[in-house]
């Protein structure tokens, strides 16, 4: 099964949890870095589209990092822009992180765009474009 493929049921997945979760009054709260801070956001099956042809969502989608398939991520996802911040839109595209140098994300996360890219210009991660490009609203303010 190819990356994007992956992320695609992935995501399927992740709807048809957070649908369930809905229906019973609860939706999902997923946790995610953004310039050191922890920030929240929530994903239902009405904020989700899955796209399969990006034209030029390509050019408008703003990259989430992931480091790894929802429930089993060495870490939280590291957003790149939030709402209310110049560059924000729903749009994301999912880029894969790989750690290289056996650094513990586990303990020591990487909590901003700029410090996986700073990893990444010095070898020490791979970013994988995954292709999958998806729409989710991240709500303002602790939403917890």
């Amino acid at each position: 099964m190819n990356r994007r493929a992956a992320y695609g049921l992935l995501l399927s997945l992740l709807v048809m949890a957070a649908a369930g979760l809905v229906i019973a009054g609860k939706p999902p709260i997923m946790p995610a870095f953004y310039n050191g801070e922890m920030v929240f956001f929530t994903v239902v099956s009405q904020n989700v589209q899955g796209v399969e042809e990006r034209g030029n969502l390509h050019d408008v989608a703003i990259p989430l990092y992931s480091f790894g398939p929802h429930g089993s991520e060495l870490q939280p996802d590291v957003l790149s822009a939030i709402p209310g911040v110049t560059g924000y839109r729903p749009w994301w595209e999912v880029v894969q992180v790989v750690v290289l140098n056996g650094r513990d994300v586990t303990t020591n996360p990487f909590t901003s765009e700029q410090a996986i890219l700073q990893a990444e210009s010095a070898g020490e991660v791979d970013l994988i474009d995954t292709e999958f490009v998806f729409l989710c609203q991240v709500l303002p303010g602790n939403n917890r």
